[in-house]
């Protein structure tokens, strides 16, 4: 079935597909402005019942990342009902970053910069709010065509999470899922760092840290793996990035950095120390040693922080005094 419009926003074209429906483009025709709609297509797989759960979930996420306003963030419009449920978003004109990363292929960490500081603004900005993302991925940030990031689908993936249609199996992105989000617990701030690091690894390594033949394979992988260093798979990165990246990505949340900023920062002075040794800096180092010395690293850069995090403590407590 074409549709032509949904409730007073007339369709243009059909612009992309995701697990809980189909997303347009559309025209305002009382603003006189683009925008970007999202069906919720799951709802007509549901009876009655599930159906009215689902859309008070909805309804009440929506409005919840409705009061998102940052320059790093797509902006939700309006929340309505027509023949499915649908979320009206801000049309960003351009591409995501992991259509992005299928043409251009690795990044470098100078190439990504701008692009993950505003991401990681944008997250941290959301955690402040009480907002948590829980599916951070390259395919949920779109790139503008003056290339600022925005991240899409806040409140979305909640609903996606608590939905009753998932009687079994995994919905969702599986790869870039926190060990604390496949086993059902508790999600705070850190499944969105955790799930960060899993998209800086794959950025920079071109490769994910965890990967398997199935959902299940894969996540079996993050509750269980160690993943490998990610210079193993681009030898320009150096040991002191591994270390940052495997932080990031440690299985228990308290042991990740608090904030989405601390990542970009902790990446900036590990990317600026020089390499350690002739072995390295030439990239022959054997994949035994060079795991060795990124776990070294890794417990270098837990040190590093929680020494950064005493002596701001203690000169916050001298400016108090």
């Amino acid at each position: 079935m074409t549709l032509n419009k949904i409730s007073r926003y007339e369709i243009e074209k059909e612009i992309g597909r995701g697990a809980m429906g189909v997303v347009y483009l559309a025209h305002d025709p009382v603003i006189n402005r683009k925008i970007a709609i999202k069906t919720i297509d799951i709802a007509n797989s549901l009876d009655t019942v599930k159906r009215d759960e689902l859309t008070k979930r909805m309804l009440t996420e929506v409005r919840s990342a409705g009061r998102l306003n940052h320059q790093n963030i797509v902006t939700i419009y309006d929340y309505g009902e027509d023949l499915l449920p649908f979320v009206v978003m801000e049309y960003v004109e351009g591409e995501s970053l992991e259509s992005l990363r299928k043409k251009r292929g690795k990044f470098s960490l100078e190439e990504l910069y701008p692009i993950i500081t505003g991401i990681a603004s944008g997250i941290d900005y959301a955690h402040d709010m009480g907002i948590v993302h829980r599916d951070i991925k390259p395919d949920n940030i779109l790139i503008t065509k003056d290339s600022v990031p925005k991240i899409t689908d806040f409140g979305i993936a909640r609903i996606l999470d608590t939905s009753s249609t998932q009687d079994s199996g995994i919905i969702g992105s599986p790869s870039y899922m926190s060990p604390e989000q496949i086993l059902g617990g508790p999600l705070d701030a850190a499944t969105d760092i955790f799930s960060l690091g899993v998209m800086l690894y794959y950025l920079v390594a071109g490769e994910k840290p965890f990967s398997g033949g199935t959902p299940h394979a894969v996540t079996y992988r993050i509750l269980n793996d160690p993943p490998h260093p990610p210079s193993s798979y681009n030898p320009a990165l150096t040991l002191h990035v591994d270390g940052v990246l495997l932080k990031t990505l440690s299985k228990k949340p308290e042991e990740r950095y608090k904030r989405a900023g601390d990542v970009i920062e902790s990446l900036v002075r590990a990317h600026a120390r020089p390499r350690d040794t002739a072995e390295e800096r030439t990239g022959n180092m054997t994949p035994a040693k060079r795991n060795i010395l990124s776990e070294i690293s890794h417990v270098d850069t837990i040190i590093d922080e929680a020494t950064t995090t005493l002596r701001r403590h203690a000169f916050n407590k001298k400016q108090k005094r």
